[in-house]
């Protein structure tokens, strides 16, 4: 994502939950009606029992658990017999605790129980990147490698601008990449294109541009279900004007893409989130500023903003910011520039939610990052 001029527009993107008539907090009764006493059941992230009239809330899963329905909230299913530990592949024991490790996964992340997963295109397990000058390159932060490879030049055909946009020919936007290897890419004609991960090889799209009004916007995919392998683009932007700080999110069909309008989310200074998904169905946003940053929880369902972890602002005029998941930390992209546009320094910035602190890992990078893509099928957490 980047400014045009001193202009600045964000983005989002975010994936669907249960209904609030099925979850709630610990012992809150739905609206669901049920008639045997004891009967449980899972809806999404949440454990619940029939008290004879009403599904009863338990328990929400937290912190990587996953809701079993005769167990409750439980590292694996036994019924799955296979689960993911990190990257390993480990068997799930009776009781729904992790057991013995099957296998280590090396160069891909584990998935659904397996190295990759099932439906897991390689390389999926990296974050990509694009930059300014068309370039899409591959950034592989394992073992703390934070390694840039460039795949090569994203020669698409996009259009013209839009108008309130600057002159000139339309650049990358935004990015995110889905499970099969591809990056969806969002140029600031409006436009999506399909570029393939391996080769930077790239195809229309489909989508048609500037639906309910969302001409700018970051992107991010996320699980729909903890560990599924069913994912949604949810996207955060509009106006392509200059100064605009209306910023939306809304989620789009990967197979039908059509914006479907969800709520309105609140900018930082003037500016809006880029976002990043996980495999877990989770949804963050990284908000840049001049005199503070956070990266920010989003709720997939309402845009309401959640848990926040604030950093130092950034000091200068933000040029272009990206941001990504990966192994239960965040790796942030930016650059700034002074007033006059002569001092240009592009960085990479890490985050540790756990502890919350933010470092510099790689200072004065070649690369003016406006997009940053990660797959759910991305390593959740690393240990």
């Amino acid at each position: 994502m980047r400014t045009t001029w001193l202009a600045v527009l964000g983005g989002v993107a975010m994936a669907c939950g249960p209904s609030s008539s099925s979850g709630g907090a610990d012992g809150a009764v739905t609206q669901d009606e049920c008639s045997t006493p004891g009967q449980t059941r899972c809806v999404g992230a949440t454990h619940q029992t029939c008290n004879g009239t009403n599904w009863v809330v338990d328990e929400a899963c937290s912190g990587g658990k996953v809701c079993d329905d005769g167990l409750g909230c439980v590292d694996c299913r036994p019924s799955d017999a296979r689960a993911c530990n990190g990257d390993a592949v480990v068997a799930c024991n009776a009781d729904g605790t992790f057991g013995e490790v099957i296998e280590q996964c090396e160069f891909e992340s584990c998935s659904n129980g397996s190295c990759g997963g099932d439906d897991c295109a390689g390389g999926t397990e990296l974050i990509y990147v694009v930059d300014d000058q068309y370039r899409l390159l591959s950034f592989d932060p394992a073992d703390g490698r934070n390694e840039f490879s460039l795949i090569g030049n994203i020669n698409c055909p996009a259009g013209a601008p839009w108008p309130d946009w600057q002159p000139g020919p339309a650049t990358p936007f935004s990015m995110s990449v889905d499970r099969s290897g591809r990056a969806w890419v969002l140029f600031t004609s409006g436009e999506i294109f399909w570029v393939d991960i391996d080769d930077a090889s790239c195809e229309a799209s489909g989508f048609v541009k500037g639906q309910n009004g969302f001409e700018l916007f970051g992107m991010g995919f996320v699980s729909d279900a903890p560990g599924s392998s069913e994912e949604t683009l949810y996207i955060a932007g509009g106006s392509s004007a200059q100064g605009s700080t209306d910023f939306r999110l809304a989620s789009v069909d990967p197979d039908n893409p059509v914006v479907q309008p969800i709520g309105s989310i609140a900018p930082n200074e003037t500016f809006g989130p880029e976002l990043t998904g996980t495999g877990a169905a989770e949804l963050f946003g990284y908000f840049p500023g001049i005199n503070s940053t956070k990266v920010q929880a989003i709720d997939k369902t309402s845009a309401t903003l959640g848990q926040s972890w604030p950093m130092n602002g950034l000091g200068n005029q933000v040029r272009a910011w990206a941001f990504a998941h990966w192994g239960g930390k965040f790796y942030i992209f930016v650059t700034t520039t002074d007033l006059l546009g002569t001092d240009t320094k592009s960085q990479v910035h890490l985050l540790d939610p756990a502890t919350g602190t933010s470092s510099v890992i790689l200072d004065d990078i070649p690369y003016v990052i406006v997009g940053a893509g990660v797959s759910t099928c991305a390593p959740v957490v690393v240990n």
